[in-house]
């Protein structure tokens, strides 16, 4: 929750142009910017699996069963309209971005059927998915006819309505195969959280050295898990680059591997943190922003999004540019000429940002506690 927004602030801030992960023109501190964001993603989807799993010990199915649909079609549409709206300060029907909210709604949608098989079928078809959503990459939407839209929101990244960047535009940014893979091993994950604390985080310390030794194998020998391969560059650093430049749209086998392995790492410092007393104060900050998950989404966009036109106006520079319709403006279209700034700018703004939130985040997950309106559940 706190590395999200380093991201969008990237985007909306930096001076840097290009590809961030280009191994061969980047700089360290920038790819590292970058790659270490790649966290977010993938964790959030596998713990709404580990949520719904939980959520599972204390509901009847069928109620559950509802309960996903309901909020994974919610999402969807929050995706459509209020992400659109704090991401651009206005509303085009006729250009739509299918991001991170959609995939988690979407694979939700999913689950509701998943949810009603046996936990080792579950796992099952989350691995196989994850595992093997790869063999696929050679498959093109031109081989499913007029149907390609479908295989382009199941499994290859891109403009749905065509080639052109001319509205109406459909950008399918998240594509759902592996997410809904993501989502269900995560589902299965709930059964290792329910152990006891040492167990878990014995379990999470074995399978993260296990993804990531898995993960390095792989990626050394070149023939499986992701598209790009890796290639020896100017100089042994920039060569690690490339080697840890791995594809997030969609996730591919090595993306995941080397994120969950990481995540399941941190799971496991988190447990053993949680043994000493300097930790409580952290943990109860943290815990304010997760408990009021897509307020914050939300919040930190428009924030960011607010202090980009703040800026610029601040500066003299285009600010109109922040609010004007794609293409002539606007953050999809990328920066006014001219614009931008440096990392240590970008930096400060992120915790900037983060902290702005606090205040806000914590008031609203006070009132989601003292309120019992069902409908503040999906906020």
């Amino acid at each position: 929750m706190v590395l999200m927004p380093l991201d969008h602030t990237r985007e909306f801030f930096t001076s840097y142009a290009a590809n961030p992960l280009d191994p061969q023109h980047t700089t360290f501190l920038l790819y590292l910017t970058r790659w270490i964001t790649h966290l977010c993603a993938p964790v959030f989807v596998f713990l709404a699996g580990t949520s719904i799993f939980l959520q599972q010990q204390r509901k009847i199915r069928s109620h559950l069963t509802q309960h996903l649909l309901a909020r994974g079609l919610w999402l969807i549409i929050v995706e459509l309209t209020l992400v659109h709206l704090v991401f651009n300060f206005h509303w085009q029907w006729n250009i739509q971005i299918l991001e991170v909210i959609w995939a988690i709604g979407a694979s939700m949608m999913v689950m509701a059927v998943l949810i009603h098989l046996r936990l080792g079928w579950v796992l099952l078809i989350g691995a196989c998915l994850v595992g093997g959503h790869n063999l696929l990459d050679g498959v093109t939407p031109a081989s499913f006819g007029r149907l390609g839209w479908l295989w382009q929101l199941l499994h290859v990244p891109g403009l749905i309505s065509g080639q052109s960047m001319t509205p109406p535009i459909i950008l399918v940014a998240y594509p759902l195969l592996p997410w809904v893979g993501v989502m269900a091993l995560g589902y299965a994950f709930g059964n290792v959280l329910v152990q006891p604390k040492e167990k878990r985080r014995q379990w999470n310390l074995r399978a993260g050295l296990t993804l990531l030794v898995g993960f390095g194998l792989l990626r050394w020998t070149n023939l499986y898990g992701d598209p790009v391969r890796w290639s020896s560059q100017s100089t042994w650093w920039r060569t690690g680059l490339s080697f840890m430049n791995v594809q997030k749209y969609p996730p591919s086998l090595l993306f995941l591997l080397v994120t969950l392995g990481i995540a399941a790492l941190i799971a496991a410092g988190i447990e053993s943190a949680e043994q000493r007393d300097s930790w409580e104060w952290l943990r109860s900050v943290l815990q304010v922003y997760g408990r009021v998950p897509f307020f914050y989404f939300l919040l930190h966009i428009a924030l960011i999004h607010w202090l980009a036109l703040v800026v610029s106006a601040a500066r003299g520079e285009n600010w109109r540019w922040w609010v004007t319709e794609f293409p002539s403006g606007g953050v999809l279209t990328g920066h006014p000429p001219g614009y931008g700034y440096g990392l240590a700018m970008v930096w400060c703004i992120w915790i900037f940002v983060v902290v702005l939130c606090y205040p806000a985040c914590k008031w609203y997950a006070g009132v989601k506690k003292r309120s019992r309106n069902p409908f503040l559940s999906y906020l």
